[in-house]
């Protein structure tokens, strides 16, 4: 899968090479089942420019604390680290946006041309770029209610999702959650849920109950993506 960066910077170009082979080996792709297309990551040193681009693929300007997308075709946008701190991020969390973004690329190539729940999506995405992190969460929302768009942007729920694929990669590997994603590009989402990890909704009760803290925790506003 051929690999295109637009960035000058040495520094940044090991980066997006290292973590793009990092999920390449972990997503485990077969370009005999998955086409190849070419995925394109471009290092954008202006914000202005960065929010042109954005609302240019959108028609609408991006959340206060969004720092980097996947387009369509393949393509990733990245704001420069040195940027992030005015937009609500830590320069160190330049790594996990790279690797948030090209998840989305890697899962949207596993599914295409199926489109799968927004908690599903985000939380895998999520998951995989900050799974070091203790995620916070206030406010449960029951994910059922957090397979569209709207509702995803209506409660921003980044770290509920990521902390429901770490709870289930700490109980059944991550191994399971890459078999999940394959899986349901043919199969209804709940069904494959049900063959690998059991019953959704007591997987849910049980992942509520894991939870330190309830519902006097604190959320971080940084919600990245």
């Amino acid at each position: 899968m051929p690999l295109i960066l637009h960035t000058s910077n040495d520094k940044f170009k090991g980066i997006i090479i290292k973590k793009f082979d990092l999920l390449l080996n972990l997503f485990k792709f077969n370009p005999n089942t998955i086409s190849p297309y070419k995925i394109e990551v471009t290092i954008i040193d202006s914000t202005e420019e960065f929010l042109t681009i954005y609302e240019r693929e959108y028609n609408i300007k991006p959340q206060k604390y969004v720092v980097g997308f996947a387009a369509t075709n393949g393509r990733v946008f990245i704001l420069n680290e040195n940027l992030f701190e005015a937009r609500g991020h830590l320069r160190k969390e330049f790594e996990n946006v790279i690797v948030h973004e090209l998840s989305h690329i890697f899962i949207r190539r596993i599914l295409d041309p199926k489109h799968t729940f927004m908690w599903i999506t985000e939380g895998i995405c999520q998951y995989l770029a900050f799974k070091d992190y203790n995620f916070k969460i206030s406010n449960f929302i029951d994910f059922r209610e957090l397979e569209n768009r709207e509702n995803w942007i209506k409660f921003h729920p980044y770290q509920q999702a990521a902390a429901f694929f770490k709870f289930l990669s700490k109980n059944y590997g991550i191994e399971k959650i890459i078999e999940f994603v394959k899986l349901i590009k043919n199969e209804n989402e709940y069904d494959i849920f049900y063959r690998l990890f059991g019953n959704f909704k007591e997987a849910q009760e049980k992942f509520i109950k894991s939870l330190k803290v309830k519902n006097e925790n604190t959320t971080s506003s940084r919600n990245t993506l």
